[in-house]
């Protein structure tokens, strides 16, 4: 028996158990299905994609020495207007009594509240008053993302509730809030369309809602496995997977319900379904092999949510192909009364015309192709890209406009700190303090020696004072700047200015850090990462489309035809002058490229197995076209429901842009793959020929 024969044999038998034991394999399905959603509702979110920077670089190292000794890491910064000292220090005496608030500063850990404010040191007064407000900075005794820190917050907003005041740096907090109230009508939205484009597809509504109901499970169960393995998973992996896996896996179940009702015509339903069963597990395999490729290649990116969502991505592929086999076949026998009874008639989109047309002009169509691809690359190579990551957050959200209020009040675009070992020596750290000052760009440095003069003994210096400046042999300078993101060539020269005065100043380590700076380093880590996961998809998915087809030239076809869909996908953001988030630019070229490789493989092997038949390749196109459109277009139109449902509903902004990207590249991958790849395969018969095993001829015929 040879090994086809008998690999087809064990398939065989795989499906007839499936279709034997489904009463068996739905229960554990449901049991899966609750253990996933328990996993998927506990799962650890991380909503502070600057965490996922890597851990050697010193504005991290910084960063963490800044939360860990001085507290001002993981702090919110709180304005009050017109409140006196005496109020502000019992708003602040009530704030310090919340669980999960580790300590309040203000001007009181540098002077006593009884002075007045007009005999305090200038530095002093200028760091916590401007006009009628008063700064307050509040540090929290856990992350941002932990719950106790979120009840803090919450009860930190009834304590300012009666006042005029403004609290930032709660981000996290509140777009956590954004997304749980976001993330169920985002769910049931991708659901429902994703049902409405199947009903237009299949001839039962009983039908779609299997399908959903299946792949759903899978979902589930793929994110729910992040709680088991105890791995915390980005935000943007959340809602990106639940969406991408429905758009990407929805064909599994439509293979499977084709081919069994193929099957049924001839044999009986229950046999009918153990060869679908059968059968459907190898076509999907290869099918799903191209998808993981490429969204493995994800993980290469230097930014950890990189391999979170690439994992988490790839993974949920083999389990909807799972459930595919395993779920929905007994589904469909157990529902097929129904099934029968609850019918509509589908409509079929007729493509006929549109394959005759492209098989007779492919040469003008390749011309026009390419000239839009020179003019989609020229716009791809000037997309701008922004590395603000506050940019992608709701305009409404309050601490977003709280932060704008206090910037305004006090006068700081940014801010940042530089972190300072070994800082006994007080006459160097005031000297470093004084040509920090004077660099371009700096527009106040606040530190030790700016209250207290360097040669006083330390004895006559409250403990109060010090033990706000200094932990563990460390100190730190705060340097308001002149510059924001928003004008990153001007900044970058203040940061490099920066760095290069404490270096040349103090000769011990150095860490600048701060919200700005890791902004600033994150675009610098991303530098390459796109063009590193883009040559990573496409070196996987050309070698598994290389060993599909046995050939070297019918994978530059694919993958040339899709790589021009993604190229013209985000050229469009050049062209309509927006600003794409860098988050979307990264991860979309192998999503895409992954997620709808399989139209360009679906119409390729028709027109091989057409050109088998009829050696005639204009014929095989035209049959090949018309054949295989129906289904790229209903994988097109999932996919393209799944991920608008995000685009439209989403509030926050990374999420949107990226969503918008997918939407928008299941069109432009469905046109090029109906336009441009049947011209390419026309055209490049000879070429094929030379450069494959086994590939079909072209047989020309005399008049």
């Amino acid at each position: 028996m040879s090994a086809a024969r008998a690999s087809e044999g064990v398939l065989l038998r795989f499906g007839r158990f499936v279709v034997r034991r489904r009463r068996h394999i739905q229960a554990v399905a449901g049991l899966l299905l609750v253990l996933g959603a328990f996993g998927t509702m506990n799962v650890k979110v991380n909503y502070d994609l600057l965490s996922y920077l890597p851990k050697d670089l010193p504005s991290v190292e910084g960063y963490r020495i800044l939360t860990e000794d001085f507290s001002l890491g993981n702090t919110a910064q709180v304005m009050i207007a017109g409140a006196d000292d005496a109020q502000v220090e019992a708003i602040a005496k009530e704030i310090e009594a919340i669980d999960g608030v580790k300590a309040v500063h203000w001007v009181t850990d540098l002077a006593p509240i009884e002075q007045p404010r007009e005999f305090l040191d200038p530095n002093l007064a200028r760091n916590y008053y401007a006009g009628d407000a008063t700064l307050l900075q509040v540090s929290f005794a856990h992350a941002q993302n932990d719950p106790r820190t979120e009840r803090a917050v919450r009860e930190l907003r009834s304590v300012l509730a009666g006042h005029d005041a403004a609290m930032t740096g709660t981000q996290q907090v509140e777009l956590s809030e954004v997304m749980a109230r976001d993330r169920i009508r985002i769910a049931i939205a991708v659901l429902v369309l994703v049902t409405i484009v199947l009903l237009l597809t299949v001839p039962s509504i009983v039908i779609p809602v299997l399908f959903v109901a299946t792949i759903a499970a899978s979902v589930f169960v793929n994110l729910g496995l992040s709680f088991y393995l105890g791995q915390e998973i980005s935000y943007l992996t959340g809602v990106i997977v639940f969406a991408v896996q429905f758009a990407v896996t929805m064909d599994y179940a439509l293979f499977l319900y084709h081919r069994f009702e193929e099957e049924r015509r001839r044999l009986p339903e229950d046999e009918a379904m153990a060869v679908a069963t059968a059968a459907t597990f190898k076509s999907i395999v290869s099918a799903a092999a191209t998808t993981i490729a490429g969204f493995l290649a994800l993980t290469v990116m230097h930014l950890g949510f990189g391999k979170d969502m690439g994992l988490a991505l790839a993974r949920g592929v083999p389990l909807a192909m799972i459930a595919v086999v395993t779920l929905l076949p007994g589904l469909l026998i157990d529902f097929r009364p129904l099934i029968e009874r609850v019918q509509h008639r589908a409509p079929r989109f007729d493509f006929s015309p549109l394959g005759e047309a492209v098989a007779r002009h492919a040469w003008t169509i390749l011309v026009v192709a390419a000239i839009a691809g020179v003019v989609a690359w020229n716009g791809y190579a000037h997309v701008k890209l922004s590395y603000d990551l506050d940019q992608g957050l709701p305009k409404d959200l309050p601490s977003v406009v709280a932060n704008d209020r206090i910037a305004k009040t006090f006068g700081r675009e940014s801010s940042a700190y530089l972190i300072v070992e070994d800082a006994e020596d007080l006459a160097a750290l005031d000297g470093l303090a004084k040509r920090l000052g004077a660099v371009p760009g700096v527009k106040r440095v606040f530190a030790y020696t700016s209250l207290v003069d360097p040669r006083l003994p330390g004895e006559f210096v409250p403990a109060s004072a010090r033990e706000a400046f200094f932990s563990q042999g460390r100190t730190y300078l705060a340097l308001d700047l002149a510059y924001g993101l928003d004008d990153t060539a001007r900044l970058d020269e203040t940061l490099a200015a920066i760095r290069s005065t404490a270096a040349e100043t103090w000769p011990r380590p150095t860490y600048l850090t701060g919200q700005v700076v890791l902004m600033r380093d994150m675009e610098r880590v991303s530098q390459g990462d796109a063009d590193r996961i883009n040559l990573l998809s496409i070196a996987a998915i050309f070698l598994i489309v290389a060993l599909t087809f046995r050939s070297l030239a019918v994978p530059i076809a694919l993958v040339g035809c899709i790589e021009l869909a993604i190229v013209a996908n985000q050229a469009f953001e050049a062209l309509s002058g927006g600003t794409m988030i860098f988050v979307a630019a990264l991860a979309i070229g192998a999503i895409q490229l992954g997620a709808t490789v399989d139209y360009a493989i679906l119409l390729t092997t028709r027109y091989e197995e057409e050109l088998a038949k009829t050696g005639d390749r204009i014929r095989s196109i035209h049959t090949s076209v018309a054949e295989s459109s129906q289904s790229i277009l209903v994988s097109a139109s999932v996919m393209f429901a799944a991920t608008v449902s995000l685009a439209f509903l989403s509030r926050v902004g990374i999420v949107s842009k990226l969503a918008e990207l997918l939407a928008r590249g299941a069109v432009t991958s469905f046109a090029v793959i109906l336009l441009v790849l049947p011209a390419v395969l026309v055209v490049g018969q000879p070429l094929y020929e030379r450069l494959s095993i086994g590939w079909p001829k072209h047989v020309k015929r005399g008049r």
